[in-house]
Protein backbone atom coordinates (compact mmCIF):
# COMPACT_ATOMS: atom_id res chain seq x y z
CA UNK A 1 0.00 0.00 0.00
CA UNK A 2 1.44 2.96 -0.82
CA UNK A 3 1.30 6.49 0.67
CA UNK A 4 -1.40 8.17 -0.53
CA UNK A 5 -3.85 5.22 -0.72
CA UNK A 6 -2.62 4.46 3.24
CA UNK A 7 -3.97 7.87 3.80
CA UNK A 8 -6.60 7.98 2.04
CA UNK A 9 -7.73 4.59 3.83
CA UNK A 10 -6.94 5.92 7.36
CA UNK A 11 -8.09 9.10 6.89
CA UNK A 12 -11.61 7.84 5.70
CA UNK A 13 -11.84 5.57 8.66
CA UNK A 14 -10.82 8.06 10.87
CA UNK A 15 -13.52 10.77 9.68
CA UNK A 16 -16.09 7.94 10.01
CA UNK A 17 -15.03 7.05 13.43
CA UNK A 18 -15.39 10.60 14.32
CA UNK A 19 -19.20 10.85 12.53
CA UNK A 20 -20.33 7.93 14.12
CA UNK A 21 -18.71 9.45 17.70
CA UNK A 22 -20.20 12.29 17.51
CA UNK A 23 -23.83 11.36 16.01
CA UNK A 24 -24.81 8.40 18.28
CA UNK A 25 -25.23 9.79 21.72
CA UNK A 26 -23.51 12.56 23.72
CA UNK A 27 -21.19 10.30 25.69
CA UNK A 28 -19.97 9.19 22.91
CA UNK A 29 -18.65 12.39 21.66
CA UNK A 30 -17.33 13.37 24.78
CA UNK A 31 -15.41 9.86 25.04
CA UNK A 32 -14.24 11.21 21.57
CA UNK A 33 -13.03 14.42 22.73
CA UNK A 34 -11.85 12.62 25.72
CA UNK A 35 -9.19 10.29 23.93
CA UNK A 36 -7.80 12.96 21.40
CA UNK A 37 -7.06 15.31 24.35
CA UNK A 38 -5.66 12.59 26.27
CA UNK A 39 -3.57 11.40 23.44
CA UNK A 40 -2.68 14.77 22.34
CA UNK A 41 -1.66 16.08 25.65
CA UNK A 42 0.73 12.72 26.00
CA UNK A 43 1.89 13.43 22.69
CA UNK A 44 2.68 17.29 23.41
CA UNK A 45 3.84 16.41 26.44
CA UNK A 46 6.42 13.94 25.11
CA UNK A 47 7.65 16.77 22.52
CA UNK A 48 8.48 19.44 24.97
CA UNK A 49 9.27 17.44 28.46
CA UNK A 50 10.75 14.00 26.75
CA UNK A 51 10.99 11.50 29.39
CA UNK A 52 11.43 13.99 32.39
CA UNK A 53 8.57 13.71 35.00
CA UNK A 54 6.88 10.88 33.41
CA UNK A 55 4.37 10.31 35.93
CA UNK A 56 3.62 13.60 36.10
CA UNK A 57 2.81 14.16 32.28
CA UNK A 58 0.25 10.67 32.94
CA UNK A 59 -1.27 12.79 35.87
CA UNK A 60 -1.42 16.12 33.97
CA UNK A 61 -3.00 14.00 30.66
CA UNK A 62 -5.99 12.86 33.64
CA UNK A 63 -5.97 15.91 34.78
CA UNK A 64 -7.23 17.31 30.75
CA UNK A 65 -9.58 14.38 30.68
CA UNK A 66 -10.93 15.40 33.76
CA UNK A 67 -11.25 19.00 32.37
CA UNK A 68 -12.44 17.96 29.22
CA UNK A 69 -15.47 15.84 30.82
CA UNK A 70 -16.91 18.25 33.82
CA UNK A 71 -19.14 19.45 31.39
CA UNK A 72 -21.52 16.32 32.25
CA UNK A 73 -20.81 16.69 35.74
CA UNK A 74 -22.90 19.84 36.73
CA UNK A 75 -25.84 22.04 34.90
CA UNK A 76 -24.32 25.17 36.83
CA UNK A 77 -22.30 26.71 34.40
CA UNK A 78 -20.61 29.15 36.55
CA UNK A 79 -19.56 25.98 38.71
CA UNK A 80 -16.95 24.91 35.89
CA UNK A 81 -14.88 27.83 36.61
CA UNK A 82 -13.87 26.37 40.10
CA UNK A 83 -12.06 23.20 38.15
CA UNK A 84 -9.30 25.52 37.02
CA UNK A 85 -8.33 26.54 40.64
CA UNK A 86 -6.67 23.49 42.01
CA UNK A 87 -5.06 22.66 38.96
CA UNK A 88 -3.32 26.11 38.15
CA UNK A 89 -2.38 25.67 41.91
CA UNK A 90 -1.20 21.97 41.04
CA UNK A 91 1.56 23.67 38.86
CA UNK A 92 3.49 25.64 41.76
CA UNK A 93 4.56 22.34 43.23
CA UNK A 94 5.63 20.29 39.77
CA UNK A 95 9.01 21.26 39.64
CA UNK A 96 10.11 20.27 43.30
CA UNK A 97 9.71 16.63 41.20
CA UNK A 98 12.06 17.66 38.53
CA UNK A 99 15.71 16.86 39.19
CA UNK A 100 16.48 19.85 37.67
CA UNK A 101 14.29 22.12 39.77
CA UNK A 102 13.67 24.03 36.23
CA UNK A 103 10.75 26.31 36.44
CA UNK A 104 10.05 26.19 32.74
CA UNK A 105 8.51 22.22 33.46
CA UNK A 106 5.31 23.94 35.40
CA UNK A 107 5.02 26.00 32.28
CA UNK A 108 5.69 23.59 29.68
CA UNK A 109 2.67 21.36 31.74
CA UNK A 110 0.13 24.42 32.19
CA UNK A 111 0.48 25.12 28.87
CA UNK A 112 -0.83 21.86 27.15
CA UNK A 113 -3.96 22.18 29.29
CA UNK A 114 -4.93 25.53 27.81
CA UNK A 115 -3.66 24.50 24.45
CA UNK A 116 -5.61 21.21 24.37
CA UNK A 117 -7.81 20.24 27.25
CA UNK A 118 -9.49 23.71 27.41
CA UNK A 119 -10.59 24.23 24.26
CA UNK A 120 -11.97 21.03 23.92
CA UNK A 121 -13.90 21.50 27.21
CA UNK A 122 -15.51 24.40 25.29
CA UNK A 123 -16.19 22.74 22.37
CA UNK A 124 -18.46 20.01 24.25
CA UNK A 125 -20.16 22.83 26.10
CA UNK A 126 -20.73 25.13 23.17
CA UNK A 127 -22.75 22.29 21.27
CA UNK A 128 -24.99 21.52 24.56
CA UNK A 129 -27.77 24.16 25.09
CA UNK A 130 -30.57 23.47 27.32
CA UNK A 131 -28.60 20.23 28.95
CA UNK A 132 -29.31 19.48 24.95
CA UNK A 133 -26.47 17.86 22.82
CA UNK A 134 -27.20 18.95 19.19
CA UNK A 135 -24.37 17.27 17.29
CA UNK A 136 -25.17 19.33 14.20
CA UNK A 137 -23.31 21.82 15.93
CA UNK A 138 -20.08 19.88 16.33
CA UNK A 139 -20.35 17.81 12.88
CA UNK A 140 -20.39 21.73 11.78
CA UNK A 141 -17.34 22.77 13.08
CA UNK A 142 -15.55 19.44 12.01
CA UNK A 143 -16.40 19.81 8.63
CA UNK A 144 -15.74 23.33 8.22
CA UNK A 145 -11.87 22.56 9.52
CA UNK A 146 -11.59 19.47 7.42
CA UNK A 147 -12.57 21.90 4.15
CA UNK A 148 -10.35 24.24 5.18
CA UNK A 149 -7.38 21.90 4.94
CA UNK A 150 -8.71 19.98 2.17
CA UNK A 151 -9.45 23.42 -0.06
CA UNK A 152 -6.17 25.19 1.35
CA UNK A 153 -4.21 22.36 -0.28
CA UNK A 154 -6.66 21.91 -3.74
CA UNK A 155 -5.49 25.65 -4.58
CA UNK A 156 -2.56 25.68 -3.32
CA UNK A 157 -1.47 22.85 -5.36
CA UNK A 158 -3.23 24.20 -8.10
CA UNK A 159 -2.25 28.17 -8.09
CA UNK A 160 0.20 28.87 -5.20
CA UNK A 161 3.15 30.72 -5.91
CA UNK A 162 3.63 32.96 -3.01
CA UNK A 163 4.64 31.57 0.66
CA UNK A 164 2.87 32.44 3.56
CA UNK A 165 5.49 31.65 6.33
CA UNK A 166 7.82 29.74 4.18
CA UNK A 167 10.36 29.48 7.29
CA UNK A 168 7.53 27.68 9.32
CA UNK A 169 5.42 25.27 6.37
CA UNK A 170 7.13 25.87 3.36
CA UNK A 171 4.15 24.11 1.24
CA UNK A 172 1.26 26.71 2.52
CA UNK A 173 1.05 29.41 0.05
CA UNK A 174 -1.17 32.65 0.32
CA UNK A 175 -3.24 31.20 -3.15
CA UNK A 176 -3.86 28.20 -0.77
CA UNK A 177 -5.25 30.47 2.31
CA UNK A 178 -7.33 32.77 0.27
CA UNK A 179 -8.83 29.83 -1.82
CA UNK A 180 -9.24 28.15 1.36
CA UNK A 181 -11.01 31.08 2.66
CA UNK A 182 -13.65 31.57 -0.41
CA UNK A 183 -14.39 27.70 -0.83
CA UNK A 184 -14.84 27.16 2.79
CA UNK A 185 -17.20 30.11 2.88
CA UNK A 186 -19.04 29.01 0.12
CA UNK A 187 -19.49 25.50 1.41
CA UNK A 188 -20.39 26.88 4.75
CA UNK A 189 -23.47 28.16 3.19
CA UNK A 190 -24.66 24.40 2.36
CA UNK A 191 -24.12 23.03 5.68
CA UNK A 192 -26.50 26.11 7.07
CA UNK A 193 -28.75 24.77 5.27
CA UNK A 194 -27.95 21.33 6.20
CA UNK A 195 -27.90 22.10 10.10
CA UNK A 196 -30.16 25.13 10.03
CA UNK A 197 -27.48 27.23 10.98
CA UNK A 198 -28.53 30.86 10.44
CA UNK A 199 -26.45 31.57 7.52
CA UNK A 200 -24.60 34.99 8.37
CA UNK A 201 -23.31 32.93 11.70
CA UNK A 202 -22.02 30.06 9.89
CA UNK A 203 -20.04 32.63 7.08
CA UNK A 204 -18.62 33.79 10.38
CA UNK A 205 -17.59 30.73 11.77
CA UNK A 206 -16.35 29.63 8.28
CA UNK A 207 -13.77 32.30 8.63
CA UNK A 208 -12.81 32.12 11.99
CA UNK A 209 -12.04 28.24 10.97
CA UNK A 210 -9.70 29.13 7.99
CA UNK A 211 -7.92 31.98 9.55
CA UNK A 212 -7.25 30.54 13.27
CA UNK A 213 -6.90 27.05 11.71
CA UNK A 214 -4.46 27.80 9.76
CA UNK A 215 -2.61 30.03 12.65
CA UNK A 216 -3.04 26.47 14.49
CA UNK A 217 -1.40 24.21 11.86
CA UNK A 218 1.50 26.78 11.38
CA UNK A 219 1.72 26.94 15.60
CA UNK A 220 2.02 23.12 15.65
CA UNK A 221 4.44 23.33 12.60
CA UNK A 222 6.68 25.41 14.55
CA UNK A 223 6.61 23.33 17.39
CA UNK A 224 7.95 20.49 15.58
CA UNK A 225 10.89 22.22 14.03
CA UNK A 226 11.98 23.99 17.15
CA UNK A 227 12.37 20.16 18.25
CA UNK A 228 13.61 18.78 14.65
CA UNK A 229 10.02 15.98 14.31
CA UNK A 230 8.39 15.58 11.26
CA UNK A 231 5.52 14.14 12.66
CA UNK A 232 4.12 14.56 16.62
CA UNK A 233 3.51 10.86 16.63
CA UNK A 234 2.36 7.67 14.86
CA UNK A 235 -0.70 6.76 16.35
CA UNK A 236 -2.68 7.58 12.77
CA UNK A 237 -0.77 5.70 9.83
CA UNK A 238 0.20 8.10 6.84
CA UNK A 239 -1.20 11.15 9.05
CA UNK A 240 1.48 11.40 11.89
CA UNK A 241 -0.34 12.39 15.35
CA UNK A 242 -3.52 13.29 16.89
CA UNK A 243 -1.37 17.04 17.06
CA UNK A 244 -1.18 16.93 13.39
CA UNK A 245 -4.73 16.31 12.65
CA UNK A 246 -6.17 18.70 15.05
CA UNK A 247 -4.31 21.32 15.11
CA UNK A 248 -5.99 23.40 13.45
CA UNK A 249 -9.09 22.26 15.66
CA UNK A 250 -7.17 23.31 19.32
CA UNK A 251 -6.59 26.98 18.46
CA UNK A 252 -9.81 27.58 16.31
CA UNK A 253 -11.84 26.23 19.20
CA UNK A 254 -12.05 28.87 21.80
CA UNK A 255 -13.12 31.62 18.68
CA UNK A 256 -15.51 29.54 16.78
CA UNK A 257 -17.30 27.96 20.58
CA UNK A 258 -17.32 31.78 21.26
CA UNK A 259 -19.39 31.88 18.22
CA UNK A 260 -21.96 29.50 18.91
CA UNK A 261 -22.37 30.41 22.92
CA UNK A 262 -23.05 34.18 22.38
CA UNK A 263 -24.38 34.33 18.53
CA UNK A 264 -26.50 30.98 18.40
Amino acid sequence: MNNFTQRAVTGLFFIAIIIGATLFSSYTFIGLLGFIGVAGLLEYYKIVLNKKLKIIQYTYALIGLVLITFSLWSNEEINYLYLLVPIISLTSIVSLFDQKREWKSVSLLISGLFYIALPLFLFHLSVTQNDEFLPYLALNLFILIWCSDTFAYLTGRAFGKRKLFEKISPNKTIEGFAGAIILTMTFSLLLSYWFDIPYQINLLIALISVVFGTLGDLVESQLKREYGLKDSGKLIPGHGGILDRFDALFISLPFTTACYYFLL
